[in-house]
């Protein structure tokens, strides 16, 4: 019998999918909520072993996510009750928000949206956890540009940021902090029967599940990886994570999120998830070295802070001790499994896509 009945938001995502699968491994019944029909058809392949009382599905389409209590009926509609919510997706305010407060009210909205979905129709949950990367802030940050003709003159905030790495990240994890101050105070003021856990990443990288088929399917920050070994622009992808140079495989990230599920000890706390740091210099090294066919495309992306750094603040801001007290996390994988991993992927593609345009051809 599953030990536990869990809810899984975004489980077709580049985390979630991690997570789905890890916490299958773990005999945990998942319902996974998705955004259409076919990314559920798509996990019903990539899981072909699992039994419907193991797996189940919940459909949220995309285009509903920013509706308030978007979840109601994919929490609600079960036989079986859940005791555990893991809540991976965050509504994309990027495109909207004029300035960092908006930005941060509408990720905060959210978020207590979903825990009033929870208090309402799921009284059995008794854990709510949530996910959140820095290079979200990261993003909005250093590119103040990026895909918005509303949003306000760059701040002093962006344009400091954009420059000393060490201060982003500050910035990011004070921002990531006032969302979570936002919803313990939720927690203070509504007394709900369940604790909350957050979850945060400076950055995540590393393989993914299922198999590739197009490089637009990576992830953002995969891309910004695959960038040092083609001829993208890095504009195109985003912001290169030198200015979140810490970072985690994915595959941990996903780890960390089944052990809050399952540690009773870990309710109410907040962890930092991070195996270290992640240069780009180093990528690019790594992919010479284990790829030496494309050693003649690899490019540097590193962009040098003009304002220097002692790196200590940044030790303090992705403090993962207690994530090792608590979660068990006492060993993550180094940025030269995370790269290779990804790195076999990306090489097996581009010689599908190849040998499919020189079968056309």
């Amino acid at each position: 019998m599953p030990t536990k009945r869990v809810l899984l938001t975004g489980a077709s995502g580049f985390i979630g999918l991690h997570i789905l699968d890890q916490l299958l491994s773990f005999d945990v019944s998942v319902r996974a909520v998705v955004g259409s029909d076919i990314e559920k058809e798509a996990l019903r392949k990539q899981f072909p072993r699992t039994p419907p009382t193991g797996l189940d599905f919940a459909i949220v389409p995309d285009e509903d996510l920013s509706v308030p209590r978007a979840y109601d009926d994919a929490l609600s509609a079960t036989q079986e009750p859940f005791d555990t919510v893991i809540h991976t997706v965050t509504v994309d305010s990027l495109d909207e928000a004029d300035s960092l407060s908006h930005f941060v009210n509408q990720e905060s909205d959210g978020k207590k949206d979903f825990l009033q979905s929870v208090q309402a129709v799921a009284p059995k949950v008794r854990r709510v956890i949530f996910t959140s990367v820095l290079t979200t802030f990261a993003r909005w940050l250093a590119t103040p540009d990026l895909n918005s003709n509303t949003r306000s003159p760059t701040s002093s905030i962006q344009s400091v940021a954009a420059k000393d790495p060490e201060y982003l990240l500050a910035t990011c994890r004070a921002n990531d902090d006032l969302i979570n101050d936002r919803i313990w105070k939720y927690l203070a003021d509504e007394k709900p029967g369940f604790d909350v856990v957050a979850l945060s990443a400076p950055s995540v990288y590393g393989p993914l599940v299922r198999p590739l088929t197009l490089l637009t399917d990576l992830e953002e920050g995969n891309q910004r990886i695959w960038s040092i070994c083609s001829n993208i622009p890095i504009g195109t992808v985003g912001l290169w994570s030198d200015s979140v140079s810490y970072y985690v495989d994915v595959r941990d990230f996903a780890y960390a999120h089944v052990q809050a599920a399952l540690i009773p000890k870990a309710g109410n706390k907040r962890f930092v998830i991070s195996a270290g740091m992640m240069p780009s210099h180093t990528v690019s090294d790594i992919m010479r070295n284990r790829f030496p066919e494309l050693a003649d495309r690899i490019v540097d992306r590193a962009t040098p802070s003009s304002v220097s750094t002692t790196g200590n603040l940044s030790k303090d801001l992705v403090d993962s001790t207690p994530a090792a007290a608590v979660l068990g996390l006492l060993r993550y994988r180094s940025v030269d499994e995370t790269v290779t991993d990804l790195g076999l992927q990306l090489v097996e593609l581009e010689r599908r896509i190849r040998a499919n345009e020189a079968g056309k051809g």
